[in-house]
C-alpha cells in the first residue's frame, strides 16, 4: 500500500530530524510553544514506526502466507532477518571498544549493553509474530490474536513496570519487560504497537479489497481512543501508574493520533501524485538509513559522533542546516543503497559483508 510507505517515509524523515535537533539545539532554547509542538509530534514517531513494521509485516505475510505456515527456507529467512535486527540493537549499544573488554565490564557496562531499544523490541516482536503465523493458521485468526495480546500488553505494562524483575530473573531478560533497568524500548508497553499494527495490517488488507472502509471507521475510533486517554479512564484501574512510561491513556492518546495522521495520507494519496520509485525505495531502506544516521548522531564503537564532536551547542539556525544536511543525505544514501541493490546485488551482497567483517574484525583487535 502507497499510505504505508508514504508514512513509514515520513515517520524516517521526522525520526533523522529529531535526533539531529536533539544532539545540537543548545539547551537554553529547548522551550516555548514551537518546542512544545515539536516534542509532542516527535512522541508520535516511535508509536508511528512501531505501528507500520507490525502493518507491513501482515501485509508481506498474506501475500505469501501459505510460504509461513510451515518451517519452510522462506520462514528461517525471515526469521533470520528479524534476528539481525536484535544483533544489530546489541551491537549499537556495545560498551567497550573490543570484546575483550567484556572480561572487565563492570555491572553498569553490562546493563548499559543489555538496554532494549527498539532495533530489539522490532525485531523480536516480528520474530514471535512470524511464530504466530504457525500456530493461527489463518490471517483472521492471526489479527484476533494479535490484538488481543496488543489488549494484554497494554494493561499489563503498569503492572510489570512495578516489578523489579532483576531480582528473579536475568540481566538480559528483565531488560524486556520494563524501563528500571535503563531500556529504552520495553516490550511492555512498546510491543503494543507493533502488535497493534499487525492487526490493523488485516484491516488494510481487507480494505484493498473493498470488504472494509477504513477511512470511516478509523478515524471515529481513534477519537474515541483519544478522548478515553484524555479522560484517563483505562487507568483508572491501577493505584498508581506512571503516565509518560507505562500509562494505558498514553497509549490511547498515541495510538489515536497515529490513526488520524494514517486516514490523513489515505485521503492525500487520492490526490497527490506520489513518486512511483521514490517512496517505495525509501521505505523499505528504513533500518539502513537508521542505523547509518545514529551512528553519525550518537556516535558507537566504530566512530565519533557528532554529540562527541559538537554537542547541543548550536543556536537555530545552525541546527536547522543541519537538519536539512542530515535529511538530504538519507535519502540519497537510502535511495543509492537500494538501487545497487536492485541493479548490482552480488556488488551490494560483498559490500555488505565487507562491512560486517570489518566492524567484526575491529572489536576483536
Amino acid at each position: 500500500m502507497i499510505e504505508v510507505d508514504v508514512a513509514r517515509v515520513m515517520a524516517t524523515l521526522f525520526m533523522v530530524q529529531g535526533h539531529t535537533l536533539d544532539v545540537l539545539l543548545a539547551p537554553q532554547l529547548r522551550q516555548g510553544f514551537f518546542y512544545n509542538g515539536w516534542l509532542f509530534l516527535r512522541g508520535l514517531t516511535a508509536p508511528t514506526f512501531l505501528l507500520l513494521a507490525g502493518l507491513s509485516f501482515t501485509l508481506a505475510s498474506i501475500k505469501h502466507w501459505d510460504s509461513y505456515l510451515e518451517c519452510s527456507p522462506a520462514f528461517f529467512r525471515r526469521i533470520r532477518r528479524f534476528g539481525i535486527f536484535v544483533v544489530l540493537g546489541y551491537a549499537m549499544h556495545l560498551p567497550v571498544s573490543s570484546f575483550r573488554g567484556l572480561a572487565n565490564l563492570n555491572a553498569a557496562g553490562w546493563q548499559s549493553w543489555f538496554q532494549v531499544d527498539v532495533l530489539q523490541c522490532i525485531g523480536g516482536t516480528l520474530i514471535f509474530l512470524q511464530l504466530l503465523v504457525l500456530v493461527c493458521k489463518t490471517p483472521k485468526r492471526f489479527a484476533q490474536v494479535a490484538l488481543g495480546l496488543c489488549a494484554f500488553v497494554v494493561l499489563a505494562a503498569p503492572i510489570s513496570g512495578a516489578i523489579n524483575w532483576r531480582n528473579g530473573i536475568p540481566l538480559s531478560i528483565a531488560s524486556y519487560l520494563n524501563f528500571r533497568t535503563g531500556s529504552l524500548f520495553p516490550l511492555f508497553p512498546w510491543a503494543a504497537y507493533i502488535l497493534l499494527g499487525a492487526a490493523l495490517g488485516y484491516g488494510a488488507h481487507l480494505f484493498q479489497n473493498g470488504a472494509v472502509n477504513l477511512r470511516r471507521a478509523l478515524p471515529a475510533a481513534a477519537i474515541l481512543l483519544i478522548l478515553a486517554g484524555m479522560a484517563r479512564v483505562p487507568d483508572h484501574l491501577y493505584a498508581q501508574v506512571d503516565f509518560w512510561t507505562t500509562s494505558p491513556s498514553l497509549f490511547f492518546i498515541r495510538v489515536g493520533c497515529v490513526s488520524l495522521l494514517l486516514t490523513a495520507i489515505s485521503y492525500a494519496v487520492q490526490h497527490v501524485r506520489i513518486p512511483g520509485k521514490v517512496v517505495p525505495s525509501l521505505a523499505q531502506e528504513s533500518l539502513t538509513i537508521y542505523f547509518i544516521h545514529i551512528s553519525i548522531l550518537y556516535g558507537s564503537v566504530w566512530n565519533v559522533g557528532l554529540r562527541q564532536m559538537i554537542g547541543p551547542t548550536l543556536a537555530v539556525l545552525p541546527t536547522l542546516a543541519w537538519i536539512g544536511t542530515m535529511v538530504t543525505s538519507m535519502v540519497l544514501l537510502g535511495l543509492t543503497w537500494h538501487w545497487m541493490k536492485q541493479t548490482k546485488p552480488q556488488t551490494s551482497q560483498v559490500l555488505q559483508s565487507a562491512v560486517a567483517a570489518l566492524a567484526i574484525a575491529y572489536c576483536c583487535v
